[in-house]
């Protein structure tokens, strides 16, 4: 039987790119789990040098769902582990919950940076208007 998985990247991985024991054949699976995250990932079509409040605010609630939909991914599977068998369960906490840890708080920096544009353009805007 053969399995096919998805990197972040899109690149598809074989079982044949592991080892003889069934491991990945990078140094660590924690370390396999938080490569696939690139915290400095801007999305398609994200803009950090928009002067336009309207892009900011845009950015602002795509940043505040991405948010939303990580933190409830991470708690169900942080409820499923609690019942996974102790095997199973050290893996998800290992990989799958190490990369959305890692990606939540991508998307909290994100957010961040995109309500203080708004911030920034809100008061630019004022300026120009007096």
């Amino acid at each position: 039987m053969s399995t096919w998985s998805t990197s972040a990247s899109s690149v598809m991985t074989s079982p044949e790119s592991e080892t003889a024991h069934g491991h990945s054949a990078k140094t660590g699976d924690e370390a396999a789990a938080l490569e696939q995250v690139e915290p400095d990932r801007l999305l398609e079509g994200e803009d950090e040098d928009s002067q336009h409040l309207d892009d900011a605010v845009h950015w602002v609630k795509v940043y505040r769902e991405l948010l939303e939909f990580k933190r409830s991914v991470l708690a169900t599977t942080e409820e499923h582990v609690g019942i996974m068998d102790p095997d199973a369960g050290a893996e998800v906490q290992k990989t799958d919950l190490k990369a959305l840890h890692a990606e939540a708080l991508r998307f909290e920096r994100r957010l961040v940076y995109w309500r203080g544009r708004v911030g920034a353009l809100s008061a630019t805007q004022d300026d120009s208007a007096r």
